[in-house]
């Protein structure tokens, strides 16, 4: 299946709340990549849906780049939509606020380089003795060894852009599914993609230190706020005891709606699994479908019951990523049927 990537360039045009937000990230991209080089950023793509929607937000800015059309510009921040729950194109539920109005990030005003040299650096020695641990430990497991992807000819001559560099860090057991969906972007999109499996800090050392990885000075990840890691700024170094190397979080101001409703509107090939009562992909020995999505004749996709959240007074604020907070209020407020699971309800304590 092949995409429309000039869709999301005239959708970031429109002065709604996703268009905004769509032409904001393309923005913040852009000048990471003017500032670094496109050869020294990478993407963190393990097929599910936000880092999805980063890849093909991440192809269409490449697309610009290298057939100069020019990014639109993000809307006047101070133009509020005519109603935050009005979708120029209907989305499959409606988006109920549950922090606010509608929001924009504000305008870009960093240095990536000066956010990259900032990073503490170690010593030679630390530095060589943690690369040392983090090989080792790989020969002895063999869980870092890389398998390379990378399109097919054909496919490679047909896009404007060089192969986009890529890290895939598996779970153990991944859903067949997911692998697959993940091969077929390596093609649909042009990547030059690093599988490895085990700990994500061993992987990334290991990608950092090999060829397919060389010269990589920042990774775009798909990390929204409200997810474990999300609390984060836009541009983040690693930590000290980490590989040294630049967090760009394009998405990090996007709700769970906002990202259905790129992928859907835009017609954004996804994962299989969220058709089937996914809402969250990990390990297939210990991820299972949402409950909630739970229907007589079996499940409903994760777009569907992904946005109805009470807004009459209550004691729902942001939703954070718990099955025991869920578990625990689905059972004492059974009218909460539309709960996002991935994004699962935090009570406050009043």
């Amino acid at each position: 299946m092949d995409v429309d990537l000039h869709a999301v360039l005239d959708r970031a045009g429109q002065a709604d709340r996703l268009g905004r937000k769509i032409a904001y990230a393309l923005q913040l991209v852009d000048r990471v990549l003017t500032d670094l080089g496109e050869h020294a950023v990478a993407i963190s793509f393990n097929g599910g849906k936000d880092c999805t929607a980063l890849l093909h937000l991440y192809a269409a800015l490449l697309l610009a780049r290298h057939t100069n059309i020019p990014l639109p510009t993000p809307q006047d921040l101070t133009t509020e939509d005519p109603d935050p729950l009005d979708r120029r194109t209907p989305s499959p539920c409606p988006e109920v606020p549950i922090d606010g109005p509608p929001t924009t990030p504000p305008p870009i005003s960093f240095n990536p380089v000066d956010v990259l040299t900032s990073i503490p650096q170690a010593s030679s020695s630390s530095t060589a003795s943690q690369k040392l641990s983090f090989q080792t430990k790989a020969k002895n497991s063999g869980e870092h060894r890389a398998t390379h992807h990378i399109p097919s000819a054909d496919r490679s001559h047909s896009l404007p852009y060089d192969p986009i560099r890529s890290i895939y860090i598996t779970s153990p057991n991944p859903f067949p599914q997911l692998e697959t969906f993940v091969l077929d972007c390596t093609e649909r999109y042009g990547m030059d993609l690093y599988r490895f499996g085990g700990g994500m800090k061993g992987a990334l050392c290991s990608y950092l230190d090999c060829q397919g990885g060389k010269g990589v000075k920042g990774v775009l990840m798909g990390t929204r706020k409200g997810d474990p890691n999300g609390d984060v700024a836009e541009l983040a170094p690693t930590d000290p005891s980490w590989p040294s190397i630049l967090r760009i979080h394009p998405l990090l101001h996007w709700s769970y709606a906002d990202i259905w409703d790129f992928l859907l509107e835009l017609k954004v090939p996804y994962c299989e699994l969220y058709d089937q009562g996914y809402t969250s992909l990990g390990s297939k020995h210990n991820t299972l479908p949402n409950p909630l999505l739970e229907v007589d004749r079996g499940w409903e996709p994760a777009w569907k019951r992904g946005y109805n959240i009470p807004i009459s007074p209550s004691p729902f604020s942001r939703p954070q990523t718990s099955w025991s907070r869920l578990t625990l209020f689905h059972g004492a407020l059974g009218h909460v049927l539309n709960v996002p699971i991935e994004e699962q309800i935090h009570v406050q304590n009043q």
